[in-house]
């Protein structure tokens, strides 16, 4: 039986307990099983002002450090639903599309990185809203349209075949020069947009575009299903 990455990797261990007493004190590492998370009280502080704290709690996900971790308010503060950001249904936080971050950070972000940003500024548009101002920063859609939107513009189309064939191919573990390009135009990748999709791949993980691509199947069913039960 494979060892959780925090029984593999304890240098990674030691490196994120001394992020969180450097950066975030009242932040605490927390091995439960097989699984690890950082539990505790997380500061809010905007232009040099305390504004809030938020009982939060980080689950790593099993492949970490390839994917990235969820987060969760766990004091019952922030309502769960998705015009506040939260996943109903779980209470996870609703940060970003991944990918989207991914590709701005570049590589294997850091659990400090994670928490200054995407974290920060999640609880820093919480409390904003908690005293009646709009939410500060822009933000997509939630769910699926998302993530359609998210890879549209990487891919410069609304068209979701052509989406759905893109992230086909960033899941595949070898991207092959003499399949035919996702774009749609009919040549082989080698001759098109073969560049394009492998700095792509170099950047999103194959991990998060499998489940990326699972995602958009299952969306695609369902609206294939729906239609066919509204038709007949």
């Amino acid at each position: 039986m494979t060892k959780p990455w925090f029984k593999r990797q304890p240098k990674l261990v030691e490196a994120i307990r001394k992020d969180l007493e450097a950066r975030y004190p009242d932040l605490r590492f927390v091995e439960e099983g097989d699984t690890a998370f950082v539990r505790g009280s997380f500061p809010i502080v905007h232009e040099g002002r305390a504004l809030a704290r938020y009982q939060i709690e980080v689950e790593f996900l099993p492949d970490y450090p390839h994917c990235l971790p969820r987060l969760r308010e766990t004091e019952g503060r922030i309502p769960h639903i998705l015009d506040r950001h939260v996943l109903p249904t779980s209470g996870t936080a609703c940060l970003f599309v991944d990918e989207d971050w991914l590709l701005t950070v570049g590589g294997e972000p850091s659990l400090r990185e994670f928490l200054d940003g995407p974290v920060r500024d999640f609880f820093l548009g919480q409390a904003l809203v908690e005293a009646g101002k709009p939410w500060p920063f822009g933000e997509r859609s939630h769910g699926i349209k998302g993530l359609l939107e998210a890879y549209g513009e990487w891919f410069g189309t609304e068209d979701e075949a052509v989406i759905l064939r893109h992230v086909d191919y960033l899941s595949r573990e070898k991207i092959k020069g003499h399949w035919e390009c996702p774009c749609g135009s009919g040549q082989k990748l080698r001759k098109c947009h073969l560049e394009e999709v492998r700095k792509l791949q170099q950047r999103i993980p194959r991990l998060l575009a499998r489940q990326a691509l699972e995602r958009l199947r299952y969306a695609q069913q369902l609206t294939a299903k729906n239609f066919s039960q509204q038709s007949s």
